[in-house]
């Protein structure tokens, strides 16, 4: 067992041990540290990293007053701050410090109170962390955010419409805009003549743009792999074929965002900055670029959706030619029905009477001759059934809502449903024979679909107008599609649905049909007034 002295001497190594190691820490720190009394406000030490952090010397801080290593506008908080510090025993908080140099640089610091064994303040100790790194990386991520952002809004509105003169004019003037440039362009390709044509220019006067740029000429001073391309100064090119595409006073700088259809170059957006050259930033340039792959994908876009519309617009003509030729050929089936075989059949039927009349005394053969003169006059009345639904004659003479009356009455004889007839339109109104005959077509569809699959009891036909549209509705009483769990647009091409929405489509006109269990079908045709004329 060692003595008190042996013992004594142990305790003093290990706190000797202790203070090295502590003060081995104090002095390579990574992180400032300054100590001060509890009740001054000056450094009484700080170690090397604190001193090198502001541009000192150990020496040149210790016993300077906190408040000169505090930015200007840091310094009526010190009081503050050091009140709170008292209350609390720690504080941490961001401040704004100064480097001999005058520099300010931000710092976070970590205060707290040391305390004696009757818990008595003895002194302050305070970690400072320099943030300049953190804060630029900070600042750089704030850009780096907000260059998305604008991105992504400037993209929404480029790709807010799919019209291609519109998405053109509208990337044209967000680019410019976006990019503070002094004017700006879009041109595209034209593979025929290998030039890039001007469509659209924002900031300048279009009449003072070259109307196209050779291709080869574009290449020599913007080709390359590179998807944006700065020209900083024009003064410093001597090409004149170069430079008479440009012939504006003053114009320093030209900058080609180039535009890409997949991966085949399709254009360039051109912008222009007079007077001084132009210092394109890293963000300006890495926005350019977005901005460029964003123009080119509402482009593509834009010219998918017009080729899909002109598309679309040829297979309507030619719908409406077959229709055309649909109604040309039932016109003159129905005028043959009617003029030759109708007359036939109608004097058929008079020499038949006329026999069997001759042959009254033989009642035998008038007999024979009457079923035979009720099959030609039942012939006869199919024939003109059939050449009137083939062409109404009266659609060009007494109007839609005659011929609309009169074929819901024949169909109700026919096929002996109850066809009620409510007209609320105020004629005359003047009707295309376009439209005239599309809504014909559509009650025929609609009453022949009634027939054979609603069961129905009853039908109303309604015409109706109002400021915006001619309406026509079908309503039955029908079991409609009864038990089936299909939807009126699933049995489109059954029951003529499609057909009927797509004639009407050719007239600018929409189709509505639904079924409620106890009302029965009911159809909408309607078509807007600056379509029926």
């Amino acid at each position: 067992m060692l003595d008190r002295p042996h013992q004594e001497k142990n305790k003093q190594q290990a706190m000797e041990a202790s203070l090295q190691t502590y003060e081995a820490i104090f002095n390579h720190s990574r992180v400032g540290l300054a100590i001060s009394a509890a009740n001054t406000e000056t450094l009484d030490l700080v170690n090397p990293y604190f001193a090198w952090m502001h541009g000192y010397t150990v020496e040149d801080l210790t016993g300077r007053p906190f408040a000169e290593i505090l930015a200007p506008e840091e310094r009526p908080q010190l009081a503050r701050l050091s009140a709170l510090l008292h209350e609390t025993g720690n504080h941490s908080y961001e401040a704004k410090h100064l480097k001999k140099d005058g520099t300010v640089f931000p710092v976070l610091v970590n205060a707290y109170m040391v305390y004696g064994r009757k818990n008595e303040p003895l002194y302050r100790i305070a970690n400072v962390v320099d943030l300049t790194e953190l804060k630029k990386k900070e600042q750089r991520f704030q850009q780096l955010y907000n260059q998305a952002n604008t991105l992504v809004r400037t993209a929404l509105r480029i790709n807010a419409d799919l019209n291609f003169k519109e998405v053109l004019k509208t990337i044209c003037r967000e680019v410019a805009t976006l990019l503070k440039a002094s004017c700006a362009t879009v041109r595209l390709l034209e593979k025929k003549t290998q030039s890039l044509r001007l469509f659209f220019a924002h900031g300048g006067k279009r009449r003072r743009f070259t109307p196209k740029i050779p291709v080869a000429l574009f290449n020599q001073y913007f080709g390359g792999a590179e998807r944006v391309v700065v020209l900083p100064d024009l003064q410093a090119i001597n090409d004149p074929a170069f430079l008479n595409l440009f012939q504006y006073l003053d114009l320093r700088t030209i900058i080609a965002i180039k535009l890409y259809d997949e991966d085949e170059f399709s254009g360039v957006i051109m912008l222009f900055r007079y007077g001084q050259v132009w210092t394109v930033t890293d963000e300006e340039l890495l926005l350019m670029r977005g901005l460029g792959a964003q123009a080119s994908l509402a482009i593509r876009n834009a010219r998918l959706y017009q080729e899909l519309r002109e598309k679309q617009q040829k297979l309507q003509e030619l719908h409406h030619q077959v229709l055309q030729a649909q109604e040309a050929e039932r016109r003159r089936i129905s005028r043959e029905l009617h003029d030759e075989i109708g007359q036939a059949l109608t004097a058929l039927k008079m020499k038949l009477e006329l026999m069997a009349d001759i042959s009254c005394p033989d009642c035998r053969l008038r007999a024979d001759l009457e079923p035979v003169i009720a099959l030609a006059d039942e012939t006869l009345e199919k024939t003109r059934y059939i050449a009137y639904d083939l062409r109404p004659p009266g659609l060009e003479t007494v109007g839609l809502t005659a011929v609309l009356y009169d074929y819901c009455r024949t169909f109700s004889q026919r096929v002996g449903i109850p066809v009620t007839f409510d007209c609320s339109a105020a004629e005359p109104f003047e009707l295309s024979d376009a439209a005239a005959i599309s809504l014909y077509r559509i009650l025929q569809e609609a009453l022949t679909n009634v027939a054979k699959h609603a069961k129905a009891s009853w039908v109303i036909v309604y015409l109706q107008t109002d400021e915006e549209f001619l309406s026509m509705i079908v309503q039955d009483n029908g079991v409609g599609l009864g038990n089936s769990q299909q939807t009126p647009d699933t049995l489109a091409g059954g029951i003529g649905i499609m057909g009927m929405r797509e004639r009407l489509a050719l007239i600018g006109g929409k189709l509505t049909v639904n079924f409620s269990p106890g009302e029965g079908w009911r159809l909408i045709a309607q078509v807007p007034w600056e379509r029926l004329t």
